[in-house]
């Protein structure tokens, strides 16, 4: 079965919704993103057909791959911030201003659950990046509940933190 999730992730941010239908999941997902002032598009869209329920097949692929792609994009961040001569925690009370003070801005949003242009699985349950093991056992018993959405946008008009 080919994925709706795949590990392209340009244009697309996938939500983890709560609902007991489709509808309530997508309005869910509208009505964070028309109210979120982290980022904004010029446009957004999504498509019915792409909704995947909990009961869903691709349902845990989605979110793992979500998941893995969030991870890869902190990696980067810190790999950055190593290579600006932060090495060590002591090192975060010297950290220049401007851009290596940007890069670690950006990596704590991503591990504190503020949305950005970079996330690619957002976890509106839980206003974070990553799934907790207490969710992922609720979702496993009661599946008909959670939804993945995927959000199609536009270009950025507006970004806390844009890179």
């Amino acid at each position: 079965m080919t994925t709706l999730f795949p590990g392209d992730h340009n244009n697309r941010h996938l939500f983890l919704a709560t609902g007991s239908n489709r509808e309530q999941a997508r309005q869910q997902t509208l009505h964070f993103m028309n109210t979120t002032r982290l980022v904004t598009y010029q446009s957004t869209g999504i498509n019915d057909e792409e909704i995947r329920p909990g009961m869903s097949e691709d349902f845990w692929i989605g979110i793992e791959s979500g998941i893995a792609a969030n991870r890869a994009f902190c990696k980067s961040l810190m790999v950055e911030l190593q290579g600006t001569g932060l090495t060590g925690i002591e090192d975060l009370l010297t950290i220049p201003h401007g851009y290596p003070s940007k890069l670690l801005h950006i990596l704590t949003h991503m591990l504190d659950g503020f949305i950005g242009i970079d996330s690619v699985f957002y976890n509106l349950a839980e206003d974070s990046h990553w799934l907790s093991a207490p969710l992922r056992t609720t979702i496993e018993q009661h599946p008909e509940n959670y939804w993945l959405v995927p959000l199609w946008h536009g270009p950025v008009t507006s970004s806390l933190l844009a890179k």
